[in-house]
C-alpha cells in the first residue's frame, strides 16, 4: 500500500471544523473541482457522488464516522489510478480557535507508477486542505 497525507492548521475550533467535515454531503463546499455532491443514505455506508464541471463523477462510501475523535474515513468506489483507496480526515483540537486537519489516504497505484500516483494524490490532498481552511476561516468573519 502507498500512503499519502497532508495536514494544515486551521484558525477555528476543532468543533467548528468538525461540523463541516462530518457533513458527508458538504464536500462540494471545499473539494476543488467538485461542482455538485449528492448523498444516498445516511451514516456509515452512505454513498456520495461528486460531480466535476466536466460532468465526470466519483463515488465514495462513508466507512467510519467517529464524533468523539473527530475522524471519518471513506472508500473510493470509482475506477481511478488509486485502487483500494481509503481516505481519512482527522481533526485535532489545538486550542480555543485552532485545529489541525490531517487528511490521509492509503491506496494501491493502478495504471501509474507509484511515485506519480503518490504525487498526484498528495497534491490533491494539499489543495483540498487549503480550500477547506479558506472556507472555514472565511466563516469566522
Amino acid at each position: 500500500m502507498t500512503n499519502a497525507s497532508s495536514s494544515i492548521i486551521i484558525n477555528v475550533s476543532a468543533d467548528v471544523a468538525w461540523r463541516v467535515i462530518s457533513d458527508f454531503g458538504a464536500a462540494c463546499q471545499y473539494l476543488v473541482m467538485v461542482e455538485q455532491c449528492t448523498v444516498e443514505g445516511q451514516g456509515i455506508g452512505a454513498l456520495r457522488t461528486l460531480t466535476s464541471p466536466d460532468g465526470s463523477t466519483i463515488v465514495e462510501r462513508l466507512e467510519t464516522l467517529d464524533e468523539a475523535s473527530h475522524q471519518l474515513s471513506y472508500v473510493l468506489l470509482t475506477d481511478t489510478p488509486f485502487c483500494n483507496c481509503v481516505t481519512t480526515m482527522a481533526v485535532s483540537d489545538l486550542g480555543p480557535d485552532q485545529a489541525e486537519l490531517v487528511w490521509s489516504a492509503s491506496f494501491q497505484p493502478d495504471g501509474l507508477p507509484a511515485s506519480e500516483a503518490l504525487t498526484l494524490l498528495e497534491d490533491a490532498l494539499t489543495t483540498n486542505c487549503l480550500a477547506l481552511k479558506q472556507l472555514l476561516e472565511a466563516g469566522r468573519e
